[in-house]
């Protein structure tokens, strides 16, 4: 069930790409990779959440930046860019399963939008708690979505 919260500002050293819905998959297995790698070698242990934020969202075609969050101390270089999420009230919404039905919980957040009566500040957030690599079992996947809102 979609709820308010108040989102802290948070940073995230990410790549951006253009991708479609079927191009999601091998865009992130693409990116998260580098990013972790590019932390790696620039010395960087002060790593939070892998996360992905979208700039837009078509089923044709999405603009996110992809990567992982990072501490305040932490000012990625080359090839990686910062990206700033300022504090600001958001829609939050948990997902337990695959990311292929991540879209149902997107949609769930629509209709608290409307009741609300307030406009998202930017597209949505994505961020994967649990590691699929540490957690085989796609059911028991969490993936919070968060929704800025004005």
């Amino acid at each position: 069930m979609p709820e308010i919260i108040q989102l802290p500002a948070r940073r995230a050293a990410v790549m951006h790409a253009t991708a479609s819905t079927e191009e999601l998959p091998e865009t992130f297995a693409r990116i998260f990779p580098a990013v972790f790698a590019a932390l790696t070698e620039q010395g960087v242990t002060d790593m939070g959440h892998v996360i992905a934020v979208y700039h837009t969202m078509d089923a044709n075609q999405m603009e996110l930046s992809a990567g992982i969050e990072i501490g305040d101390g932490v000012e990625p270089a080359e090839p990686l860019e910062l990206c700033e999420l300022p504090a600001c009230d958001a829609i939050k919404a948990d997902h337990y399963g695959p990311y292929d039905e991540l879209y149902q919980t997107h949609e769930s957040i629509w209709p608290m939008v409307e009741e609300l009566g307030r406009a998202p500040i930017s597209g949505p957030i994505e961020r994967y708690i649990t590691d699929p690599e540490a957690e085989p079992d796609p059911s028991k996947w969490h993936t919070e979505i968060l929704l800025p809102l004005q």
